[in-house]
């Protein structure tokens, strides 16, 4: 039978002791992190509505496709795409709105029209 030794001493754990195995508030071993304790939220902020995460994906304003594609023009007469989600950010900047498509590959998409510019 081996004999168990003591590791020596290094600069990262100077005793030779092993750290104490971390347990969680469950009993369990495992990773406790030492985070301030947070106060509770204002009660103004807890009653905002929608409070629940399901609630908020249920509202009246319409869930944004991400597969959507929005052709638009730019002031200067280019014609670019953008997802849908960002067009109000684009028609601030002065470019018009037009034809909305679902494009599910957007690179094969730029790939086959690279394909019939050439």
């Amino acid at each position: 039978m081996a004999e168990k030794t003591t590791p020596e001493p290094t600069p990262s754990n100077p005793t030779n002791s092993a750290p104490a195995p971390a347990v969680t508030a469950t009993g369990q071993a495992g990773v406790v992190l030492d985070l301030p304790k947070a106060e509770a939220s204002p009660k103004e902020v807890l009653e905002l509505k929608p409070n629940r995460w399901e609630d908020a994906q249920s509202g009246p304003d319409p869930q944004i496709d991400s597969l959507t594609y929005v052709h638009m023009t730019t002031p200067d007469g280019r014609d670019v795409i953008v997802p849908l989600s960002n067009v109000e950010n684009y028609e601030r900047k002065g470019f018009k709105a037009g034809k909305q498509e679902q494009i599910e590959d957007l690179v094969a998409y730029h790939a086959e029209n690279a394909k019939k510019d050439a």
